[in-house]
């Protein structure tokens, strides 16, 4: 006579089987997210200058600091460092920047003077009407900036390196421009190399400062300064080219 068919009488692979069936599952423990790591931001070497020219014309060099630059550009301060090398790396490079940006404006002026000019009398009367444009009051300010800057150089090499090239850049461009000029045969530079004169004329721009010190207000002083600047520019690129 067979026994009850209990639980205890079921074979424990049918228990083992049934057991699973009833039971409530459990959930698999979740999956940790990866970790996904902040993109660095690569330096814009042209956005940092231009902040860092718009910072030091507000506040100055004294006024500057790395904390409101990078507020502003989202760049890290290793990041900065790795592009410039460290701050006075960075604002020798802006400083040039500005330095070239204000050269730079007076050469793209002689340019559009040169590629108008038919002959060398239309060349001298623009060129005269430079100098006064040169000499207004209004340019004196741009002048003593140029001069604050060629002071920074003094025991600042990485900034003498920036300024330098710049400066090389500069001469190069007025240079090639006499040339052109010599080449057009609209000037005669008899007894000086293109390059100094391409020197001077830079001289002679910066030169004006001296006098403004004196009086920025003395219009007598300016109209005689144009007209000896005049006299300079036609005995140096004009000898025997223009007959009065």
């Amino acid at each position: 006579m067979r026994s009850g068919n209990t639980l205890e009488q079921v074979p424990s692979a049918r228990r083992e089987k049934r057991a699973a069936r009833v039971a409530p599952k459990v959930a698999k423990p979740a999956k940790t997210a990866a970790r996904v790591r902040a993109k660095r931001n690569t330096p814009n070497k042209d956005q940092i200058l231009e902040v860092t020219i718009e910072l030091l014309e507000r506040g100055g060099e004294h006024g500057f600091r790395i904390e409101d630059l990078q507020a502003r550009t989202k760049i890290s301060k290793s990041s900065l460092y790795l592009a410039f090398g460290n701050r006075d790396g960075l604002l020798a490079a802006a400083y040039a920047r500005m330095f070239a940006a204000q050269v730079m404006e007076s050469i793209s002026g002689l340019n559009s003077v040169v590629e108008m000019a038919r002959n060398p009398q239309e060349l001298r009367v623009s060129f005269h009407a430079a100098t006064a444009f040169v000499a207004a009051p209004e340019r004196h300010t741009s002048r003593l900036d140029r001069i604050s800057i060629i002071a920074g150089v003094r025991g600042r090499p990485e900034f003498r390196e920036y300024l330098s090239q710049a400066q090389r850049d500069l001469t190069a461009a007025i240079t090639r421009l006499l040339v052109i000029c010599q080449h057009r045969e609209l000037i005669n530079l008899r007894q000086h190399s293109p390059r100094v004169a391409a020197q001077f004329v830079q001289a002679m721009t910066l030169g004006r400062v001296i006098a403004e010190i004196e009086d920025l207000n003395d219009e007598k002083s300016r109209s005689e300064w144009v007209v000896a600047i005049n006299d300079f520019i036609d005995q140096m690129l004009f000898d025997g080219l223009i007959d009065d």
